[in-house]
């Protein structure tokens, strides 16, 4: 019985371990950070780009920053209505913000569109709830590399 129990648990922290996937087609994108995707489960659910933060174009009582119109840009030309995305939920972070949006890495075949916006410059990494992602570390090395190559907020925008 004791090796039983102990199987079990392996198997549930084997399984804790992985990350869901789900698949949808891209409906809009909101911002360089949030897309709207319909999915089996819901046609409409918003989706916030895990790990990752770009400049602010659409929140309330906050202006535009600079490189928000040049990063939601970007982000509409890699990711077209009609795309097939995969969203990546992370075990070790939570499935939705407190705003409800999904939290979740994006894929676009085997390009992620989270990596791909920190690489160009047009995003920053965000850490959730002081808990790094299990693409932390892929998204901090994009960035430096960014950060060295001055691309997008890094230096083509004026602050």
């Amino acid at each position: 019985m004791k090796h039983l129990v102990l199987a079990g648990l392996l198997v549930l922290a084997c399984t804790s371990a992985r990350s869901e996937t789900v698949e949808g087609d891209l409906i809009r994108v909101i911002d360089g950070d949030t897309i709207t995707v319909s999915t089996d489960i819901d046609p409409a659910l918003t989706v916030r780009l895990l790990g990752i933060d770009t400049p602010e174009v659409r929140k309330p009582n906050t202006p535009v920053q600079p490189c928000g119109p040049q990063a939601s840009d970007r982000t509409r030309a890699l990711a077209a209505p009609g795309t097939t995305v995969h969203l990546e939920y992370d075990p070790t972070q939570d499935h939705t913000d407190r705003y409800g949006r999904a939290l979740a890495y994006v894929w676009i075949g085997d390009t992620m569109l989270n990596h791909t916006l920190v690489a160009e410059g047009w995003a920053r990494t965000y850490v959730y709830n002081h808990q790094p992602g299990r693409h932390a570390d892929a998204l901090a090395a994009a960035q430096r590399d960014a950060q060295a190559a001055r691309a997008g907020v890094w230096g083509q925008c004026p602050r």
